[in-house]
């Protein structure tokens, strides 16, 4: 039991916490090389984000009456309705741009594009559609995402740096490594890898995560990020 006590003092400790993050963030870069089975599906990766934060142990969720009092719920609605139109203004500028120097359809610029290159190549890999490539992301970023990365990256990085550091370091160290994770994703499609398209993701990952680790701050519940990353990623994916 000691033992167990000191671990988890451990993996709470800012050290600790870097590390982990360095360590799975190798993880699921070393998951997107095409050659490992699962690629670009990262199965080890979604696994540990979900089971680290349940051992430490270092997220706050409170009571459902709690989580959904009129406060939090009105903090959920003005929270939900800034992050989207933040992210849709950063989006709509960035496409804007590209379109009018004629970059629009280029996937080294356009994240939408990379994205769908990066499902035409698992596809060809699997035996599958592009389609059927597509819905089984859609299942990582509706379903696991809104769970396992709040888990991660709100609930044990910057829940653990917060309790030794504020509230901006803390968000900006645990966001950068959020938005980090998401270029990894485009290693899939080496030795052609979408420079532009995969710094606009981190830039757009980078701001969603100070913003929500912000709800998380302000409304000390994980239930919210979660709810608020679950509405976001579906009405994307949706779009």
């Amino acid at each position: 039991m000691i033992l167990v006590i000191i671990m988890r003092e451990e993996i709470l400790s800012p050290f600790y916490i870097i590390l982990i993050g360095t360590i799975l963030t190798v993880i699921v870069a070393l998951e997107s090389i095409y050659y490992v089975p699962w690629s670009p599906y990262f199965l080890i990766y979604a696994a540990l984000a979900i089971i680290i934060p349940i051992y430490a142990k270092s997220y706050r969720f409170g009571s459902l009456r709690y989580a959904f009092s009129k406060k939090n719920l009105v903090s959920f609605i003005i929270f939900l309705t800034l992050i989207s139109m933040v992210l849709f203004v950063i989006e709509y500028t960035y496409n804007y741009i590209l379109s009018l120097y004629g970059f629009g359809n280029n996937p080294y610029y356009s994240l939408s594009e990379a994205l769908h290159d990066l499902a035409e190549k698992a596809g060809l890999k699997f035996g599958i559609n592009v389609e059927t490539a597509i819905g089984i992301y859609a299942i990582y970023v509706i379903v696991w995402a809104p769970i396992g990365e709040e888990l991660f990256y709100r609930g044990y990085m910057f829940g653990g740096l917060r309790n030794r550091y504020n509230f901006a370091t803390s968000a900006i160290l645990s966001s950068l490594f959020f938005c980090i994770r998401h270029m990894t994703h485009f290693i899939f499609l080496l030795p052609f890898y979408p420079l532009y398209a995969a710094i606009f993701w981190a830039f757009h990952t980078f701001i969603f995560g100070i913003l929500i680790s912000y709800a998380y701050e302000k409304t000390d519940t994980l239930y919210i990020p979660v709810l608020i990353h679950f509405l976001y990623n579906l009405i994307d994916a949706l779009i």
